[in-house]
Formats: C-alpha cells, structure tokens, sequence
C-alpha cells in the first residue's frame, strides 16, 4: 500500500482497520459457455419427461386393472383387482416409471436449475416448473404404490407366502 492510495481499487478509500484483510474485488460471474452474459432459461425436459412417465404408468395401470385374469381381493371394503404371475413385469415397469423416474426428474431439475443459476447470472429460474414437478412426484407416489401392491403377489407366490 502506498501513502497516496491507502486501498488498491478503491481510490481515497480509508485503509482496513488493523487485522481485517483487504477486501478484493470479486470477478464477474460470466461463463465461457454463455458469452456477453446472454439470457438463459431452465429447461422444460425434467418436466416433459415426469409427465410422460406418469402418463405412461398410468396407462399401465388402467391395463393391469382391467385385465380379466386379475385376482379381485378386498381392502378395506373395496375390491382391488391384482395381477397373477404371468403379468407381474407391467407393474415392475410401472413401479420403474413412478415413482423412480419422476423422483429422478426432480433431482434433474432442481441441479440443472441450480448449475444454471451458478453458471450464468442472468440464467432465468422455472420455480413453476419445480412445484409442477413436485406435485408430479406426489401423484407418482400414489400410482407407485399401486404397482408396489400388484408386485407383492407374484412376490408372495413366488416365495411361498400365499
């Protein structure tokens, strides 16, 4: 430091008081990928492909409910038509596609969002598309769980348990 310029980079500016360090200044946070600092956005593919996977497993779920070789069995007071054996791997793909696949579109979300945010400070956030996400991932929890209940029967055939 010099007597005329008690600061670097800050002209006329009063030197730190003793044993606090000098502040620097902090670069800009421009990144290679995104030149001049030009606008981005987050990407609607999380989304699309959650919704496309709940859809899908749905689907499944409509075609293992209506299947005539189904096994109805009550709980609590309401019939609930199970898969036999022979169709146990359409509620394995289903239970792969929710809850699975729409948690992991979430995570993909929630770090490519982020990652952006990091990389390029006009990077413009979707919290819309999150909470779209969010409430994707609840209903896939449900739908999950009805393909869990029709994989507990062959499962439970398999290892002798019926």
């Amino acid at each position: 430091m010099s007597a005329s310029n008690p600061a670097p980079g800050r002209p006329g500016a009063a030197p730190p008081p003793h044993g606090v360090p000098a502040r620097t200044p902090r670069p800009a946070r421009l990144s290679s990928a995104h030149p001049g600092g030009t606008r981005t956005a987050a990407s609607p593919l999380p989304l699309l492909v959650a919704a496309g996977a709940l859809l899908v497993s749905l689907v499944i779920a409509v075609v293992v409910a209506a299947t005539p070789a189904s096994i109805p069995i009550r709980f609590l007071g309401i019939p609930l038509p199970l898969v036999t054996s022979g169709a146990w791997w359409l509620s394995f793909i289903g239970y792969l596609l929710t809850p699975v696949v729409v948690l992991a579109c979430y995570g993909w979300d929630a770090v490519g969002q982020r990652n952006g945010l990091r990389a390029n400070r006009n990077f413009v956030l979707r919290p819309s598309w999150r909470r779209g996400l969010q409430w994707l991932t609840g209903a896939a929890i449900v739908v999950g769980a009805w393909h869990v209940l029709n994989l507990s029967v062959p499962l439970s055939e398999a290892w002798g348990f019926s």
